[in-house]
C-alpha cells in the first residue's frame, strides 16, 4: 500500500464477508492506524490526473472509453473512494446528508451511474468479453438493446451517444465540484480572502463569491463570473461552494434571461476580452451555462459527427476551432502559423471571429445545410446583441461560406483560373478573404490532432 495507491484503495474498501472477525477487525484497526487522508487524497487526484491525460482530457471523443475517459464511471469510484477516505460513507445519500449535494442532485447522479452500468453491462455482452470502449461497431445495436430507435435526423447510436456524453458533462461537473468540496472540508483554507469587487473575491487562488445569494440577487453575476475568470489568470478555477451556486444557478438563464441588454452587453464584453476567453468559455460550458446562454448550443451538446476526420462532438469541435483562432493572437505561438498570426494582428474585430467560429457547426444534426441554417442563428444573435450591419454581414458569411476555402483548395483544379476567378467573386473583399482564411485553418485543425498537415 505505500508503493501503490491501488493497493492502497483496495484495502480502503475492504469488508468483513467470512472468516475470523477478530482477524479482520485487528487488520481494520493496523490500517486505519496508518492511513494518511492527505497522502491518499493526493495519490487520487494525481491518478485521476493521469488518467485523464491519457484520453486527451476530453469525455468527447467519438469512441470514448466509458470507464476510464474524463466523464466516466471511474470519476464517479474516485469521489466515493474520497468521501470513505474523509469518514463520509453512504454513497450518494451520505454525501447528501452531508451538505455537499441536494437530494435531487444526489438522485441525479446516481440514476445517471445506474445507466452507465448498465450500458457497461450490455457492451461486454455484446463483445462477448471486458470491453470498455464505445466503439462505432456496437453503437447502434447496443442503443437498440436499450430501446432507441432511429428518428429522421440522427440514428439510434447518435442519440445514445448524446445520452452518453450528456451523462459524462454531468459526471465532470459532479466530479470538479465534490473532490474540491472534500478536499475543502478535510483541510480547510484558513487565507484570508482578497477581494476583486463588491460581487467576487479570491481564496487560496479560488474565485469566491462574496455572499451566498449573489446569483439570486444578481442573476448577472453568473455572466461577470466568467469574465473576472477571464481577466485574472492566476486563478485556478473556482472556489467549491460558488460552483455549486453557478451549477444551481444557471436554471436563471431563461428566455428573459436571454433578453436583457445587460445580460448581451457582458457576453459581448466577454468576448472582447484580450485574453482568457476559451477558459472562460469551456468553464461556462462545464457547468451548463453556455448551452443555457446559447440555446441552439445546448442543442449540439453530445452530437456526434459520422465522417473519416471529425474525433470529437460538436460542441467539442466548437470550442476546439474557438481556442484554435483564440492561439493566432497569442504571441507565443506565432511561430506555428507565422501567416494567420499575421494577419489576425492586423483584424479590427477579432470577437467576429469568435462569433463565426461559435456558429459555424451549430446547426449539425438538424436536417437540412447546416451552413445555412447556423447562418440564420448567427445573424439573430448579431442583431440581438448589438452588433453593426457589417459586421453582422461579416459573421453571417462566415458561417454561410466556412466550407467554401477548404472544398475549393482540396476538392478542385486551383491551377484553373476560372476556379480561382470564381472563388474571387464569392469572397469579394480582402476583409473577407483574411477572415475566411482564419477560420478555415481553425477548422480543419480542430476536427482531428493528425488532420492538419502541410499541404492542407
Amino acid at each position: 500500500a505505500d508503493a501503490d495507491i491501488t493497493v492502497e484503495t483496495n484495502l480502503l474498501e475492504a469488508r468483513f464477508v467470512w472468516g475470523s472477525a477478530s482477524l479482520f477487525t485487528a487488520f481494520d484497526e493496523c490500517f486505519r492506524g496508518r492511513f494518511d487522508v492527505q497522502r491518499f487524497f493526493d495519490g487520487k487526484l494525481a491518478e485521476q490526473q493521469a488518467r485523464h491525460a491519457r484520453y486527451d482530457d476530453s469525455a468527447y471523443k467519438l469512441e470514448p472509453n466509458l470507464k476510464d475517459s474524463p466523464g466516466g464511471l471511474r470519476d464517479l469510484h474516485t469521489i466515493h473512494w474520497l468521501a470513505q477516505a474523509c469518514g463520509l460513507g453512504g454513497g450518494w445519500t451520505g454525501l447528501a446528508r452531508a451538505g455537499l449535494l441536494t437530494a435531487a442532485e444526489a438522485r441525479r447522479i446516481a440514476r445517471e451511474e445506474r445507466a452507465l452500468a448498465t450500458l457497461r453491462v450490455h457492451l461486454h455482452l455484446l463483445a462477448r468479453r471486458r470491453e470498455d470502449r464505445l466503439a462505432f461497431d456496437y453503437q447502434t445495436e447496443l442503443a437498440e438493446r436499450l430501446g432507441l430507435a432511429a428518428t429522421p435526423t440522427r440514428r439510434a447510436g447518435e442519440r445514445l451517444m448524446q445520452r452518453y456524453y450528456r451523462a459524462a458533462k454531468l459526471i465532470q461537473r459532479a466530479n470538479d465540484i465534490l473532490v474540491q468540496s472534500l478536499r475543502v472540508r478535510v483541510f480547510p483554507v484558513t487565507a484570508p480572502p482578497q477581494p476583486i469587487d463588491d460581487e467576487f473575491q479570491v481564496r487560496a487562488r479560488l474565485l469566491e463569491a462574496r455572499s451566498a445569494d449573489l446569483f439570486e440577487r444578481r442573476p448577472a453575476a453568473l455572466l461577470r463570473a466568467f469574465i473576472v475568470l477571464a481577466r485574472h489568470p492566476e486563478l485556478a478555477g473556482f472556489e467549491p461552494a460558488t460552483l455549486r451556486m453557478l451549477w444551481r444557478g444557471s436554471t436563471r438563464i431563461d428566455a428573459a434571461f436571454r433578453a436583457d441588454p445587460a445580460h448581451r452587453a457582458l457576453f459581448m464584453t466577454l468576448l472582447r476580452e484580450p485574453a482568457g476567453v476559451t477558459h472562460a468559455l469551456r468553464a461556462m460550458h462545464r457547468y451548463g451555462l453556455l448551452a443555457r446562454y446559447i440555446p441552439a448550443f445546448g442543442r449540439v451538446v453530445g452530437q456526434m459527427q459520422h465522417d473519416l476526420f471529425h474525433v470529437y462532438t460538436v460542441d467539442e469541435h466548437i470550442l476546439t476551432v474557438l481556442r484554435n483562432v483564440r492561439r493566432f493572437t497569442v504571441p507565443a505561438h506565432a511561430h506555428e502559423f507565422p501567416l494567420a498570426s499575421r494577419l489576425i494582428a492586423g483584424f479590427d474585430k477579432p470577437e467576429l471571429l469568435y462569433l463565426a467560429a461559435l456558429f459555424h457547426d451549430i446547426a449539425k444534426g438538424r436536417g437540412g445545410d447546416h451552413s445555412e441554417l447556423g447562418a440564420a442563428d448567427a445573424r439573430r444573435f448579431c442583431r440581438q446583441h448589438g452588433l453593426g450591419r457589417e459586421d453582422t454581414d461579416l459573421v453571417v458569411w462566415l458561417v454561410a461560406m466556412h466550407l467554401a476555402m477548404s472544398r475549393t483548395a482540396q476538392k478542385e483544379d486551383i491551377g484553373d483560373p476560372a476556379v480561382i476567378e470564381a472563388f474571387a467573386g464569392r469572397v469579394a473583399t480582402q476583409r473577407r478573404l483574411d477572415a475566411l482564411y482564419l477560420l478555415t485553418v481553425a477548422d480543419i485543425r480542430g476536427t482531428s490532432p493528425k488532420v492538419w498537415n502541410a499541404w492542407k
